[in-house]
């Protein structure tokens, strides 16, 4: 299951090859005509930084309002949960995203460590806490924005997210991993949603501890830029990272911050990357995807359109 860092941040992690940031401005959505999301992964640590990334995430929300919250996997550590009815869901879940900004709808994705134990009870789970959103191992969910009658003045938009299971896609048979690839293409093709993003644990790129992960090079890549997905998030990495290749239709987003923290690096084509916890906002508009990447205390430290409609 790779390394994991349970105990409390003991130093200040290093981002190696650190640049200058471009100047940003920090926009706030509150009032705007937007859905709003928060990304987080890497959170079920039961750690003192998780703590101090969800309160961090409640300052953040508590002033933007999003709507929901996606999970980009390792939900529980060590090794996942037993049942519907561990008590990890209370204990690293529900007793640590306890304020009303947090108490969305989360989206959830599996995570390697998920996989430990009993991967199907998150997915029960959804039966018994309507929060926790997980109807397979891999769904997909449309969201849309419709103008009141005295808004006529905006226009309507629609986000199109696919939960993927990607430790199926690296574990699974050859059939499974066909048949989800299958699937993900048949959801793409016969999406009209305005901005379409996908989600799973495995990074397609990354500069940190794992690097860019051959198995989703070759099997989702090609994919999302077929089908022209805008944005790919991912956690397994324990930092934040945001990366656009030229080669790719697609930007990359690491958040895998909410609960451990590595070392991690800026590449050729990186644009930020942080540690020692975080999480990611995304706003749609009708016009742009907007991240702002924030650190543990919930402050936004950059800024960036990262998608824009033509």
């Amino acid at each position: 299951f790779g390394s994991l860092l349970l105990r409390p941040l003991l130093r200040e992690h290093t981002v190696a090859n650190k640049r200058a940031l471009p100047p940003f401005t920090v926009e706030s959505f509150a009032n705007t005509p937007s859905l709003r999301c928060l990304v987080l992964g890497d959170w079920g640590a039961g750690s003192a930084l998780q703590r101090s990334v969800a309160a961090g995430m409640t300052r953040y929300a508590d002033k933007e309002k999003p709507e929901w919250i996606i999970s980009t996997g390792d939900n529980f550590y060590p090794i996942g949960v037993h049942s519907a009815a561990d008590n990890q869901f209370r204990t690293k879940w529900k007793n640590v995203y306890t304020t009303a900004s947090l108490r969305l709808p989360w989206y959830v994705a599996l995570g390697n460590h998920d996989y430990g134990d009993n991967p199907q009870a998150q997915v029960e789970y959804s039966a018994l806490e309507p929060r926790w959103i997980m109807p397979s191992r891999y769904y997909a969910v449309e969201k849309s924005y419709r103008p009141s009658a005295h808004q006529s003045q905006h226009k309507a938009f629609s986000v199109q997210m696919i939960v993927l299971d990607t430790q199926a896609l690296l574990k699974g048979s050859t059939e499974e991993k066909e048949q989800q690839c299958s699937w993900l293409k048949q959801q793409l093709a016969a999406s009209t949603a305005t901005w379409k993003i996908v989600v799973g644990h495995h990074m397609i790129r990354s500069h940190g501890a794992y690097g860019d992960q051959g198995f989703m090079l070759k099997m989702i890549k090609p994919i999302l830029d077929e089908y022209g997905v805008h944005v790919y998030c991912n956690g397994h990495d324990h930092d934040i990272q945001y990366i656009k290749r030229p080669e790719d239709t697609f930007a990359c987003i690491t958040s895998g911050a909410g609960g451990g923290a590595r070392d991690t690096a800026f590449g050729e084509y990186t644009r930020y990357a942080a540690t020692d916890g975080g999480f990611v906002a995304l706003v749609f508009t009708d016009e742009r995807i907007h991240a702002q990447f924030c650190n543990a205390e919930g402050r936004v430290c950059y800024a960036q359109n990262v998608a824009v409609r033509p």
